[in-house]
């Protein structure tokens, strides 16, 4: 009999895992309980096992299987879970302001049977948090697991609205976190104000990395490909350089004599001219008369 596989995404993660279906019918959108490494869980179906890849043993691990598909039961213990879960979280965040540690809780997960209960935290740094589990363990009498997860991560449990008016990318549907540089930034001409480029989270958004590529393609076609200045956003100087290439030697255009064309040094410079002939011909005939006075 051929394996077919279900993709399915547990409660408070975006990951997608597959699961041995078997003969079961399944739908996109089925909640189904699912049988995972750490206990019996539920979950949503999002890849239909005709679309499934085919998923060989890993690591010679085997593959878990989808144990049923959602009851109404199931939805009853659901909501008791989350119930839980919020008395849970704050009895946590009692014992760790009693304990003094240097930690921020997230959210609590209890498994869909009720056998564990999983704590995500941040820390900046290592945490001692053996006496908080001891005390835990004690109130809460059942196995209590504690998860340091990332500043990203924890956006993406807490959720919220972008800067954009939308829907966190990490809460909606990223699965994975692609490193993220200020060089996106510079190379789509965005501003470096923190402000603008960080998110909720504090970090560079994700959503400058959607388009980097697309950018960095368009830059290189456009140095491939030569640029043209079309006529109307021609400099006036080179227009005026152009015809005077066209013209004869010296600028003159071709076919005009030099009394037509006005002079290049203007009005003040031609009058300067007139007054210098005019000096010249009363000297000459100042002169003309002393020597017609001297003959007689």
């Amino acid at each position: 009999m051929v394996q077919r596989f279900a993709g399915v995404q547990i409660r408070r993660s975006r990951k997608v895992y597959y699961f041995d279906a078997g003969a079961l019918h399944l739908a996109i959108g089925d909640d189904v309980i699912v049988e995972t490494e750490r206990g019996v869980n539920i979950g949503n179906v999002v890849v239909l096992p005709s679309e499934a890849p085919v998923i060989k043993d890993r690591d010679g691990k085997e593959i878990k299987k989808v144990l049923r598909a959602a009851r109404e039961d199931d939805y009853r213990q659901l909501e008791q879970n989350l119930e839980l879960e919020r008395e849970a979280f704050s009895a946590c965040r009692e014992l760790i302001g009693e304990l003094r540690l240097e930690m921020k809780l997230v959210a609590v997960e209890y498994l869909h049977d009720g056998s564990k209960a999983v704590f995500y935290f941040t820390a900046e740094n290592r945490v001692d948090f053996r006496e908080l589990v001891k005390r835990l363990a004690h109130r809460l009498r059942l196995r209590i697991e504690m998860r340091q997860i990332g500043i990203r991560d924890a956006s993406g449990l807490v959720g919220g609205v972008g800067i954009c008016g939308r829907e966190l990318c990490c809460a909606s549907f990223l699965s994975t976190f692609d490193p993220v540089t200020v060089k996106m930034a510079k190379e789509q001409g965005l501003a470096l104000n923190p402000m603008k480029i960080s998110g909720l989270c504090g970090r560079l958004m994700c959503c400058l990395g959607y388009e980097y590529k697309d950018y960095i393609r368009l830059r290189k076609e456009r140095q491939r490909r030569p640029e043209t200045v079309p006529e109307d956003r021609a400099q006036p100087g080179a227009k005026k350089a152009a015809s005077e290439e066209g013209g004869s030697e010296g600028g003159r255009p071709e076919g005009v004599l030099s009394a037509d064309v006005p002079s290049a040094d203007g009005p003040q410079q031609g009058r300067t001219r007139r007054d210098r002939s005019r000096r010249d011909r009363t000297r000459k005939d100042g002169a003309r008369q002393d020597g017609q006075q001297e003959g007689q």
